[in-house]
């Protein structure tokens, strides 16, 4: 670690050994006389011209100004499971250098010289050039054939411009919450990395910074716009986290607290080592396109999921035809979404993918289920017993047939109540009142001549001693209506209201439920549909 702090002292105190001791000053007679490769010689020779020394600016203790530009030629495949994304751009810098000006006078006009290629990358060996890095980069190259695609430019007046062509994988941290229908923010972010914000100063060129190819054209997304930010990012030159010892035994104290005390020491020497730098940052606003999965994913299982409604128009009797309807259609659906989702990373959240897929197999799965009801009700053997024919009592009286056929013979027997009323006088003797006998009679009539009302078909139950003909005057018989035609009434008194009911073969319920669930699928997928789309645009 001291070594590492005492390298550039020692590379410092060579380069002040190497240099001479004083060096002639340049005129502009000289400057005009010689050419672009000498004079290029002249200013960076070592006894003027110091390359680790940074160009002071034009005002004292201010920052040198890096200004910076940005051309892209392409942007490559976006690839999210790996979140990167690939580019070729021209990165161009510009800084002002005043120990490369030239004597005024010299009659140059104009860019002093230019160098490209292996001469551009010596005449950068030879010269102060800012060190600017990718903070985001996986990796990156300087592109060129034979030689790299580097240019130095100066000015009279001290101006440096560097080119550097380049071939760079960046890394996106996406949000694919919304996927295929999400936008992703991919940056380009270009940090300083030997000096701080208080010694070197990045910034935007004023007049277009950032300039795209305008024949651009991306295999998945489409670029909406570019945005440029510059900030200062706060990093530690020296981390100040606790050190571990894993190789060390417990019992090594005195070698543990040498060690820590060295390293508190160094840790207070360097306690200000900790400083903004400076960051200029390119954001690429990119849409992904949704043909793609529009056509392969989204119409098809919309299909899918409608042709699995074609079994509610089979018989529910038929039992080969609509389960292998259902099934076949599940197994595609399930092949097409694993084929879709293939090429994304596994993460945390839920996407807008698996949303659709979970509701498709519902809804498929929910038309096998249907299946399997209808085919249930439709091998029954019984009738079910129905106060109306309406969906309420159909679904209650199918999915509850025993609770349901309780509920009708109790709507039976309150509705015929035991009525108490006066029969056709009899003696009955009170001392054998304990005796109870049932009569049946094909009509009972009352009243003088009997002309008054009576039951066409009635159960009389009276109490009688041992022979019918001898009852009592106040003998008391219970009529239990039988069902029939039952408008005769007694005199003075009406007949109870008869319930109202009515029953349906198991194959007219499995019918009925089939009929209706060719109107409730698509109604229910088309409301979900009108959601789901609504959401993914917003």
């Amino acid at each position: 670690m001291l070594f590492g702090l005492l390298a550039p002292l020692l590379l410092f105190a060579t380069a002040a050994i190497a240099q001479p001791s004083s060096c002639p000053p340049m005129t502009a007679e000289e400057a005009a006389n010689m050419s672009t490769s000498e004079l290029l010689l002249k200013l960076t020779a070592t006894c003027r011209y110091d390359k680790w020394q940074r160009p002071q600016s034009e005002q004292k203790d201010q920052p040198i100004k890096v200004h910076a530009k940005v051309h892209v030629y392409f942007l490559g495949a976006i690839e999210a499971q790996s979140l990167k994304f690939t580019a070729h751009i021209l990165l161009m810098f510009r800084w002002r250098d005043p120990r490369l000006a030239i004597p005024s006078g010299s009659g140059l006009d104009g860019r002093v010289g230019s160098s490209m290629g292996g001469q551009g990358l010596l005449l950068r060996d030879k010269i102060w050039v800012p060190h600017v890095y990718l903070s985001n980069e996986r990796e990156s190259v300087v592109m060129g054939a034979e030689r790299k695609d580097v240019r130095i430019t100066l000015h009279p007046d001290g101006r440096v411009e560097q080119a550097l062509r380049m071939k760079v994988t960046l890394y996106c941290l996406m949000n694919l919450q919304k996927f295929p229908f999400d936008q992703q923010q991919c940056p380009l972010m270009l940090e300083s990395w030997t000096y701080n914000s208080s010694e070197l100063q990045l910034q935007w060129e004023s007049t277009r910074p950032v300039t795209v190819n305008s024949e651009l054209l991306l295999t998945e997304y489409r670029l909406i716009d570019t945005r440029t930010t510059s900030t200062e990012d706060t990093e530690p030159l020296l981390t100040a986290a606790e050190p571990t010892h894993p190789r060390l035994r417990p019992n090594d104290s005195a070698i543990v607290m040498e060690l820590e005390d060295e390293e508190d020491r160094a840790l207070e020497e360097n306690e200000g080592l900790r400083a903004n730098f400076s960051r200029l940052e390119i954001r690429f606003h990119l849409a992904r396109e949704v043909g793609h999965y529009v056509m392969d994913y989204f119409m098809p299982s919309i299909l899918l999921v409608a042709m699995s409604w074609v079994s509610f128009w089979l018989d529910p009797n038929a039992i080969p035809g609509r389960t292998t309807l259902g099934t076949s259609t599940m197994l595609t659906f399930i092949t097409l979404t694993r084929n879709t989702g293939s090429a994304l990373p596994k993460v945390s959240y839920i996407k807008a993918t698996e949303v659709w897929f979970i509701v498709c197999t519902g809804f498929i799965f929910g038309s096998l289920l249907e299946f399997a009801f209808v085919n249930t009700i439709w091998r029954r053997k019984k009738e079910v017993p129905l106060k109306k024919v309406n969906s309420k009592y159909i679904l209650k009286s199918t999915l509850t047939p025993r609770m349901a056929r309780r509920q009708l013979q109790s709507s039976l027997s309150v509705g015929s109540e035991l009525d108490r009323c006066t029969s056709w006088p009899h003696q009955l003797n009170q001392s054998n009142a304990n005796q109870l006998t049932v009569h049946s009679m094909d009509s009972i009539h009352i009243g003088n001549g009997g002309g008054g009302g009576g039951f066409d078909s009635c159960d009389t139950l009276t109490s009688a001693v041992s022979a019918p003909n001898r009852l009592d005057d106040d003998c008391l018989s219970i009529q239990i209506p039988v069902p029939g035609d039952q408008s005769g009434k007694l005199e003075g008194q009406a007949l109870p209201p008869k319930p109202s009911f009515t029953t349906m073969t198991p194959q007219e319920v499995a019918k009925w439920i089939d009929q209706r669930s060719r109107l409730w699928f698509p109604i229910a997928f088309l409301l979900f549909n009108a959601l789901y789309w609504g959401f993914v645009w917003i």
